[in-house]
């Protein structure tokens, strides 16, 4: 719900019973407070208003306006006890009812926000905010059938809103409708032009369809947006001008999945003639620094080396003019250590040697004869709001396990580990080291001893197609931009083979289709052989 507030927060502080209050010290913090709401500086609202609440702690106004400051900075968690405390005290109030939802949506529970939603339309059916908001909430758990008659209901009512319309446009991508939902987006921007999100929302809709020549340039507008997390720089951003022997820093700005992409753009601005220094996520410095066309990778822990310009690694598509015909496909990009891949190599054969018999009896490769080796992802980390579609349980991936000659290899590294001992023994999954964070060099050394590598869109993904693994992506019906419409390849890992769900939640599909074309494959090969 980008850019959507639940009303605007505040209004006249009142006393426990409900009276005006005086010219109290109370009432002075929240007006002054109410100032910088109103210019959006909620940093500096929030010691005023949280002043105010210590001595009217029963004023479900002051509460709220609180709660708004702190949801304003990003901060739903610390928010959500001021809104739960003022609905308390004014239960009927629906601005306090939407945003706490609001506060429920942001920290993943979209069903608690859903009845926060319900409540509000139940006391007023004409709160056309909490419609749009319950559309969105219902389409982020998949309820895309009554989510759209909410959102169409609250385009209908305000034609002019552009949140309301670029909600709309946002869950007719999600099933795959693009030309209406582009269309919201237009008219979304027509409405109001500078609205960033759209922009990048937009853009995101053309790289979806392959357009690269409109959605680079239109997807820069992330970096207008209101919660953007990137990095800031007092030197000039990089246009693709030559360097002349000059620094630049790359810096990510999202996961590390987003970084292991794009970091394949470094040896192309290394030919333009300059330093290249990499501002990197520390678990993947050591990766990083081997790239080409890497001079120095660093997390500004430590060193901050100076820079002539800088450039978001996401932004360099746009820089460097990438089209669906140019993208750099080349891999292996990302590096491997020989001492390293020989260490995991030697644990993996003793690994093989003592493992039993995966089921009585199922075939097993003749003696001497090396299994077939899946490394196997099941799981992101539970604070992505997205978690709930790309993560899969590992239990389905069952119909592969049951291919005769096959054996699994643990990729996963921390988050999902429960679902192993979860499976009581159903199929057998080789783990190779404890249930510690493996570094990322460890894991591209393991990834590389993979006959194939099974995982959600993680940034094991982006490992193994960087490596030049293959690897078998299982993507649910509502994938990210990268993975476009409809494809089972991808133009950026020419390793990789995309299986997509056909019915949106249905993972059982994905993976009785890859157990078919794996038990081809090999059938095949033993064939050949």
């Amino acid at each position: 719900m980008d850019g959507v507030l639940g009303g605007e927060p505040g209004g006249s502080a009142i006393d426990g019973t409900g009276r005006p209050g005086g010219p109290d010290a109370a009432e002075r913090y929240g007006a002054q407070a109410q100032v910088f709401l109103s210019r959006r500086q909620y940093a500096e609202a929030e010691p005023l208003l949280r002043a105010a609440v210590r001595l009217r702690p029963d004023s479900p106004d002051l509460l709220n306006s609180l709660g708004s400051a702190l949801w304003e900075q990003g901060k739903p968690a610390e928010s959500e006890p001021y809104f739960r405390r003022a609905s308390a005290l004014r239960p009927e109030d629906c601005v306090i009812l939407n945003n706490l939802g609001l506060a429920c949506w942001d920290q993943g529970r979209p069903e608690e926000a859903a009845d926060c939603y319900r409540r509000v339309l139940k006391l007023d059916p004409a709160a056309n905010n909490a419609r749009m908001n319950l559309g969105v909430v219902l389409s982020d758990i998949g309820q895309f059938d009554e989510a759209l008659e909410h959102l169409r209901e609250a385009v209908r009512v305000e034609p002019d809103s552009p949140d309301t319309v670029q909600n709309l446009g946002m869950t007719l991508g999600r099933i795959g409708q693009w030309d209406e939902a582009l269309a919201c987006y237009d008219r979304a921007l027509e409405i109001r032009p500078d609205y960033a999100e759209v922009h990048r929302n937009r853009g995101y809709g053309w790289l979806y369809v392959g357009d690269f020549e409109r959605g680079w340039p239109e997807h820069e507008w992330r970096l207008r947006c209101r919660r953007h997390r990137g990095c800031r720089f007092d030197r000039p951003v990089w246009r693709g001008e030559p360097l002349d022997g000059q620094s630049i820093i790359l810096h990510g700005e999202q996961g590390l999945g987003d970084t292991l992409m794009f970091i394949r753009y470094a040896s192309l601005v290394k030919q333009l003639g300059g330093l290249v220094f990499v501002l990197a996520h520390s678990p993947l410095l050591r990766l990083v620094a081997r790239c080409p066309g890497v001079d120095l990778a660093f997390d500004g822990s430590t060193i901050s080396p100076d820079c002539r310009v800088h450039a978001p690694l996401m932004s360099l598509p746009a820089i460097l003019g990438t089209t669906l015909d140019t993208v750099p496909d080349q891999v292996p990009y990302l590096p491997t250590e020989p001492l390293v891949v020989e260490r995991w190599r030697r644990a993996l054969d003793a690994e093989l040697a003592a493992l039993p018999s995966r089921t009585p009896g199922a075939p097993e490769p003749a003696r001497g004869e090396r299994p077939f080796l899946v490394g196997i992802a099941w799981q992101g980390s539970p604070q992505n709001p997205l978690d709930r579609w790309r993560s899969y349980p590992l239990a389905s991936l069952a119909p592969v396990a049951d291919v005769p000659g096959v054996r699994y290899v643990r990729i996963q590294s921390v988050d999902g580990l429960e679902q192993i001992r979860e499976l009581d023994g159903r199929f057998p999954i080789i783990q190779l080291d404890s249930e510690r964070p493996r570094e990322f060099h460890d894991t591209a050394a393991i990834l590389s001893l993979m006959d194939l590598v099974i995982t959600p869109d993680t940034a094991v993904a982006h490992l193994a197609g960087g490596l030049g693994v293959p690897v078998w992506l299982g993507l649910s019906t509502v994938g990210e931009w990268r993975w476009m419409v409809e494809r089972e390849d991808s133009p950026w890992y020419p390793t990789m083979r995309i299986f997509r769900q056909t019915r949106f939640g249905d993972w059982d599909g994905v993976f009785e289709r890859m157990a078919e074309v794996l038990r081809a494959g090999l059938a095949a090969r033993a064939t050949a052989a």
